[in-house]
């Protein structure tokens, strides 16, 4: 391997199972360089996916060398670690594990990666969005590298490693001119697969004609079920849609994949089972049988099941432990525990499935793809898996994610299977038939980069400077979708992250009140709550924007390791002075909920979290009908209760997440992103702590993790002062909303004039493009789910997301009042005077459905006033973006800012103020 490295500029190593290449890979790169004479200055970069990969692989790699972890107190370790709110390197440093994102962040800075000799790049197999962008630019790095070798002061070529445990080895190996690939076998034990049709056999399951795996024979959605698996002539359809001649359907298989050669030689029961089949759907009866025919007739260990969701784990989750013996209330009766595994399962509940179980019980683990790679359970000697998985789909024509269940890859389905042979020889059980696995699966899985939003990342090309985005994303590994480009550009020219283009006036650059539209986008009604749109046809992708040069308002997004719409936020939560709070949401809605759903107490998990969100309740939540001050109100319960200053402390704050059903950690790591977060802000000069008179500490994805615990827990201490300026109204409900309000728009929806008066209300989409103006359902985990319509305070809601999964869903949802989204709503405002109204949030440019926006009923003179103030803020954000290379032209500039700051927000704050008193009064009139 080391041969191949120092002979070719990129390699590419490949081990199915491989317990050991992600630790002895770059110590024999480093020990081939010290064996070389040049050791000294050899310095291996290491990425990891995760986090605590690169932590715990770097403490392992410090113990195998004999060395201390690193940063421990004492000797210097050859061996380090950077990821995000932490690092530990030094100068004595020449092997550094870190997340991809850190070393993307380290490019963005220092293109040509000084001191770096080897870049090793870990889980390439999972083609993640990120590690195709570092593929991609280590590519024309090496190039670069390679051709200014040999000069004064040039740097040595660079040598890169890419490993995985299941790869296109030919697509690598090609992107990189021909690079050699090797192969290293792991030390695991064999595995046994069976498939569907042997499991039937094994077990004698019968798949009865009713049962809910079974594709039915009458009704009105057997064809529509049948023609789902693409299959079968039309007379079987028709035969099947009309449930005509039941001794002619018997012999005519309902199972469009199922192929009567294929298993001629199988029992009939088998063949039976399989003509009726419905493929796509989890047969939980059969998952039960197996379940217990392999704890009757297996040997001792544990079994994990892949399932493809968090809702699948749950259903079989109860109905297994309906029964004693697998029940932790079965008392003698019980012989198996049951454990489930995925991203929401507590710490404590990950350790009990990764620990060996209770003496004389077998551990049974059901799991999503987490254990696929990222989790190792090493007692397990059988594997369950039911070949689906869960997967998140971006549409950019309907800017919408879907989350899709469908089959996995044959190389997801080969490390699935690998699974049961860590110990000892294994067995996987696979609920698919031999047929699907040799010729229905994908080889590999669809990478991240076709099948997520692009903004992010377009963000960080034009931060970069790697030219025109199109181009350089035509030349990843697997370019995506032209339309997704153009989407991704057409998000930021809406948040305001892009220079307009040059035909546009240049008052529309940065200000949200546009000149005066004489034509604003026609509506159907002229109702308050009606989307500003008309209903038409869908018009193809949008043009790519004329002009992809960042905006003051862009470069600051671009520096910031959050989303374009959660980095605005915190952009206007440090103008409106709610910063904290808005950190808050942006780390949360970054990161992941700290609200845990437990498998055995949803309900009460659920009420306990409604809890915070009622009127009266403690925290900025209460009565406000928002998930995102939900998060800033479970947030603050637990910070007071571990706070010293307020009487609290570890224990308290332990206590106060029991009660509430609220992640410890997640709480402990939102803690640190924010603070992270909040120091990015003030390297940036927008946000000017005590003390910090040049740049300060927080270094975020790409820097030093925010200076250490130390520096944390100062940025901490004036991020969350409420004396502070940033902070000023960061108590006020109405302020955040209004942040809110800036940040997600124009991802509007509007209640339909045509609610039920009595019910939940009609949302409709009013986001700009084909979408605008379809009916929407509020998902089922936000607190405004089943809100009837009178109960709402206003006809509108901003939304971070909109989801496909049963139905059109909009996730993390907030109500927002008709003032905040004239003051705040999207980039537009059209006035159309002869109606007596304004279209908000629209796409500023032509007419019809795709324009999107809202109308609201409005008066001449108030329209008026909401522009100037629309321009006011729009000029003092100008001014801050001005003064962040010198504090605002000095402390005087500085202190002049803040006092026309505080002029501004608190003339819109009494705006709001005013109007939710005037609703509150008409409700008590009611």
């Amino acid at each position: 391997m080391c041969r191949k490295a120092s002979i070719a500029p990129a390699s590419h190593l490949h081990s199915q199972h491989r317990p050991l290449p992600d630790q002895a890979v770059p110590q024999y790169l480093l020990e081939d360089a010290v064996s070389a004479g040049h050791g000294g200055h050899t310095h291996v970069v290491v990425t990891q996916p995760r986090r605590i990969a690169a932590i715990s692989v770097a403490e392992r790699v410090a113990e195998e060398r004999g060395e201390p972890p690193p940063g421990s107190p004492g000797p210097a370790s050859s061996v380090g670690y950077h990821v995000r709110l932490g690092a530990a390197v030094t100068r004595h440093t020449h092997l550094t594990f870190c997340t991809t994102g850190i070393l993307l962040r380290r490019l963005a800075g220092d293109p040509s990666l000084k001191g770096v000799t080897h870049v090793v790049v870990d889980e390439v197999h999972e083609r993640s969005l990120q590690s195709d962008f570092l593929i991609a630019l280590l590519r024309d790095l090496l190039a670069a590298r390679r051709g200014a070798g040999g000069g004064p002061g040039s740097l040595p070529p660079l040598k890169v490693v890419l490993m995985s445990a299941t790869l296109d080895a030919a697509l690598f190996a090609n992107y990189f001119g021909g690079c050699p690939v090797l192969h290293a076998a792991g030390r695991t034990f064999p595995v046994s697969r069976l498939f569907l049709e042997d499991v039937y056999a094994a077990t004698g399951y019968r798949l009865a004609a009713d049962a809910p795996a079974a594709l039915k024979r009458h009704g009105p959605g057997a064809a529509a079920q049948y023609a789902r698996h693409g299959g079968g002539t039309r007379a079987q359809r028709d035969l099947v849609s009309r449930g005509f001649g039941d001794d002619e359907a018997l012999a005519a298989p309902l199972n469009p994949c199922y192929d009567p050669e294929a298993y001629r030689e199988q029992p009939m029961h088998v063949k039976r089972n399989l003509a009726r089949l419905d493929e796509s759907r989890i047969d939980y009866d059969l998952l039960e049988a197996l379940l217990t025919h392999i704890d009757t007739d297996s040997e001792p260990g544990a079994v994990l099941v892949f399932l493809p969701g968090i809702g699948e784990i749950n259903f079989l989750y109860d109905r297994l432990t309906a029964q004693r013996a697998f029940s932790p209330r079965g008392g003698p009766a019980q012989r198996c525990t049951v454990l489930p595994l995925h991203s929401a399962v507590p710490p404590a509940g990950q350790r009990a499935a990764l620990k060996p179980p209770p003496p004389g019980l077998r551990k049974v683990v059901l799991a999503t793809n987490i254990a696929e790679t990222s989790l190792t359970i090493e007692d397990v000697v059988a594997v369950v898996d039911t070949g689906r998985h869960k997967e998140r789909r971006f549409n950019p024509a309907r800017s919408m994610s879907m989350l899709v269940e469908d089959w996995v890859s044959a190389a997801s389905a080969q490390q699935r299977a690998g699974r049961a042979g860590r110990v000892r020889p294994g067995v996987c059980y696979a609920t698919y038939t031999a047929q699907r696995y040799e010729s229905g699966l994908r080889r590999y899985g669809a990478p991240e980069i076709t099948r997520v939003p692009l903004e992010e990342l377009v963000l960080q090309i034009l931060l970069m400077g790697l030219g025109p985005v199109a181009d350089f994303l035509a030349r990843v590994l697997e370019p995506p979708q032209p339309r997704a480009v153009a989407a991704a550009l057409e998000v930021l020219r809406q948040v305001g992250a892009l220079e307009p283009p040059q035909s546009a006036s240049a008052s529309a650059s940065a200000a949200p009140a546009p000149p005066e539209d004489p034509s604003p986008p026609a509506a159907p009604t002229s109702g308050a709550s009606a989307p500003a749109t008309d209903p038409s046809t869908a018009s193809p992708a949008p043009a790519p924007c004329p002009r992809e040069r960042l905006s003051p308002l862009g470069r600051h997004l671009a520096l910031l390791p959050v989303s374009p719409r959660l980095g605005k936020l915190l952009v206007a939560g440090a103008l409106l002075g709610c910063l904290a709070p808005a950190a808050t949401i942006a780390a949360a809605m970054s990161h992941k909920s700290p609200f845990m759903t437990p498998t055995e107490d949803r309900a009460e998990a659920e009420r306990a979290r409604r809890a915070l969100a009622a009127p009266g309740a403690p925290g900025l939540a209460a009565g406000q009908q928002s998930d995102h001050l939900l998060l800033v109100a479970a947030y603050e319960l637990w910070r007071t209760a571990a706070s010293p200053k307020h009487g609290g402390g570890p224990r308290n704050a332990a206590a106060v997440a029991r009660k509430h059903f609220l992640h410890l950690q997640t709480l402990e790591q939102l803690s640190e992103m924010r603070c992270q977060l909040a120091a990015m802000l003030a390297d940036s000069r927008l946000v000017v702590p005590p003390g910090r008179g040049g740049r300060g500490d927080g270094e975020g994805e790409g820097g030093g993790g925010g200076g250490g615990r130390g520096a944390l827990a100062a940025t901490a201490v004036w991020l969350d002062d409420p004396q502070a300026p940033w902070n000023r109204f960061a108590r006020d409900p109405l302020v955040v909303k209004a942040a809110l309000a800036a940040a997600l728009s124009p991802a509007l929806a509007a209640m339909g004039e045509d609610s039920p008066p009595t019910g939940p209300p009609r949302w409709l989409d009013a986001a700009p493009g084909p979408g605008a103006c379809e009916e929407v359902l509020v998902h089922p985990s936000s607190v405004l789910a089943g809100s009837a319509t009178p109960s709402l305070q206003a006809p509108f809601v901003v939304y971070l997301e909109k989801v496909k999964t049963t139905r059109l869903f909009l996730r993390d949802v907030t109500v927002v009042s008709p003032l905040t989204l004239l003051l705040f709503g999207g980039p537009t405002m059209a006035i159309a005077h002869a109606e007596g109204a304004v279209v908000v949030g629209g796409s500023g440019s032509g007419s019809g459905r795709e324009a999107g926006g809202v109308r609201i009923a409005c008066r001449a003179q108030t329209a008026v006033l909401v522009r100037q103030m629309r321009g006011a803020l729009s000029r003092l954000l100008e001014r801050r973006f001005e003064g962040t290379g010198g504090a605002g032209g000095g402390p005087g500039g500085e202190a002049a800012w803040r006092a026309a700051a505080e002029g501004v927000v608190g003339v819109v704050r009494h705006m709001l103020r005013e109007e939710d008193e005037q609703r509150a009064a008409a409700v008590r009139l009611l």
